[in-house]
């Protein structure tokens, strides 16, 4: 079996051998478990699953002011306007995961509202 290699980073960067599924597979079970299916993906920016944007407290603890639903009126959602009261701004974008979908109808009012959180004081979407 050939060795897989990092690319170089340099002409003088030692060649590293890529680790394996097994050493990648340790590497994630090594993780410490969270509870919360939240990734900050840019400062106050983060990505949640449904079960966290449906559960008022964990967003408070977490300091979300506005979340914006990309799953708005589909079987599993329960956020909107009522459901979040004012504590929360949201932000519901109507979309299907079909091949033939067009979200980008919705990029324009998400861009706005996103960019409205992250210019607002402790905003955090």
């Amino acid at each position: 079996m050939a060795e897989a290699w990092l690319p170089e980073l340099g002409a003088d960067a030692e060649r590293t051998p890529c680790p394996s599924v097994l050493e990648l597979e340790e590497l994630l079970r090594a993780g410490k478990a969270s509870c919360s299916h939240v990734d900050e993906v840019w400062p106050n920016l983060f990505i949640g699953d449904a079960a966290t944007a449906n559960n008022r407290f964990e967003l408070w603890k977490l300091g979300i002011t506005h979340v914006l639903n990309a799953a708005h009126g589909g079987l599993y959602c329960q956020g909107g306007p009522d459901f979040y009261g004012s504590s929360v701004s949201y932000l519901g974008v109507p979309a299907y995961d079909l091949p033939d979908f067009d979200i980008s109808t919705y990029f324009s009012s998400a861009a706005d509202f996103i960019h409205q959180a992250l210019s607002t004081p402790g905003g955090m979407i």
